[in-house]
């Protein structure tokens, strides 16, 4: 399995997010308590990105619906979304934030 590389760690600020976008895909980075987090951007009950909701210490609240997603699991919080969001494996290298492919 590969790595691929997403952002520079001093990209993403403390207790904030951000989007990388590789190969057509989005992900979301968040740094939080300066641990990194990557999951997909997608919410998982309508076509919206994360990275344009909010951030609630490890939870990520979907802008369309208002449906919290937890960073640590991917799982879905409450309703409307019910599926979790991917979660990735993070590997931090020489300040370089990647993911397994």
């Amino acid at each position: 399995m590969a790595k691929l590389k997403l952002a520079n760690i001093d990209d993403v600020v403390n207790g904030e997010m951000i989007q990388s976008t590789i190969n057509n895909k989005n992900y979301l980075i968040a740094k939080i308590d300066n641990t990194i987090y990557v999951t997909s951007d997608m919410c998982t009950h309508e076509d919206a990105e994360l990275t344009m909701g909010c951030l609630d210490g490890t939870k990520v609240k979907c802008p369309l619906h208002g449906s919290f997603f937890d960073l640590t699991s991917g799982k879905a919080l409450n309703e409307p979304a019910e599926d979790p969001i991917i979660i990735y494996k993070t590997e931090i290298k020489n300040n370089q934030i990647f993911i397994d492919d």
